[in-house]
């Protein structure tokens, strides 16, 4: 495999290492007096089945995702309860994170969760970047050897006709223009399987997302490894802001801080998927308050676009969506910003 074909083949695997989602399941099963119930671990022996997935084939019970998740992560602190009503968000242009703002099954996160960015991600175009430069580079290193080799043709040529085809000058010039022949059919045919793999790459990135444009549904995991589809409601274009909705259940919902003062230096905590590893949380404090925007020194990291931003009390006080850091890459440490709980319930009128 080609300079060019390894570095294209290495990025998806360590996106995907990285990325890969815990997942979960839940069966029903049998007791001793004919009774079935509902659990993500069966006891040992027990005659098991796995139940319709379909909401309005089950039992109420297990529809009932807020009394499931609490009955078996109840307890702690708020926040630690805050993370039953936050969810993994799964699409065809990645993974991020969003939370249950109704118990109805209402999904806020971000636009760019569900809608692709038109343009490559920084890291995709970082890779783009580098194998084009890598292509150049051997281009013109291809150049050089076909004048080599031309070069030393031509020398070999003119001794031939002044009759000196067969003295050492001529051989140590056959074998030059051999190297270089040879050198150049090499790098001619690692150039073009470069070039193939990288116009590859971009045409599976333009595929997929004008794929992921027209994305209507989407699978959403819970705190217990569940995964349900939502559909998208709307989008909200000045904000970064998408709804969705998981039919059929009633839901944890994350209370919104509308009757706390929020201040510089309040401690704050980000819900959500970073970097595909599920259920996590990063505190920090708030730096600075804005009309639109909320800055913390919250780490942020990409799968945590979507999640909420909580206080001490557990309630949602805004949604997460960027990373403010010099040099733009969002793995290094920087400022959080996040978007007020209340433009986001504006943005929707079935939230008002």
């Amino acid at each position: 495999m080609s300079r060019i074909g390894r570095a294209l083949s290495l990025a998806p695997l360590l996106v995907a290492l990285v990325c890969t989602p815990a997942s979960g399941e839940v069966f029903k099963y049998q007791d001793a007096d004919g009774s079935w119930h509902f659990t993500d671990r069966p006891p040992p022996g027990a005659r098991v089945s796995q139940p319709s997935t379909t909401a309005a084939d089950q039992p109420a019970a297990t529809r009932d995702l807020a009394a499931r998740l609490s009955a078996r992560f109840g307890g702690g602190t708020p926040v630690q309860q805050a993370t039953l009503a936050t969810v993994a968000i799964k699409s065809q242009s990645g993974e991020g994170a969003g939370f249950f703002i109704s118990e109805d099954g209402y999904i806020l996160t971000n636009r760019h969760v569900v809608r692709p960015i038109a343009e490559p991600r920084d890291e995709e175009q970082r890779l783009f970047n580098e194998m084009e430069r890598r292509l150049s580079a051997m281009e013109t290193e291809l150049a050089a050897r076909r004048k080599r080799a031309a070069g030393a043709e031509s020398e070999l040529a003119n001794l031939k006709r002044q009759g000196q085809g067969g003295g050492a000058q001529a051989r140590a010039l056959q074998r030059e223009y051999e190297y270089f022949k040879s050198a150049t059919v090499e790098l001619s045919a690692e150039v073009e399987e470069g070039q193939r793999a990288l116009n590859k790459a971009k045409l599976e990135r333009s595929l997929k997302t004008s794929s992921a444009m027209v994305q209507n549904s989407f699978t959403v995991v819970l705190k217990d490894g569940e995964q349900l589809g939502a559909r998208l409601i709307g989008v909200s274009e000045p904000h970064d802001l998408a709804l969705l909705k998981l039919d059929g259940y009633r839901t944890p919902v994350l209370p919104e801080a509308v009757q706390r003062r929020l201040g510089q230096g309040d401690s704050v905590y980000a819900i959500g998927n970073p970097l595909g590893v599920s259920d996590s949380v990063t505190s920090g404090r708030v730096t600075r308050l804005g009309t639109e925007q909320i800055l913390t020194d919250v780490q942020l990291l990409p799968g945590n676009s979507g999640g909420p931003l909580v206080n001490e009390a557990g309630e949602v006080i805004a949604v997460n969506y960027a990373k403010l850091t010099q040099g733009g890459d969002a793995n290094y440490q920087g400022f959080g910003i996040a978007i007020p709980i209340a433009i986001a319930r504006d943005a929707f009128p079935e939230l008002r």
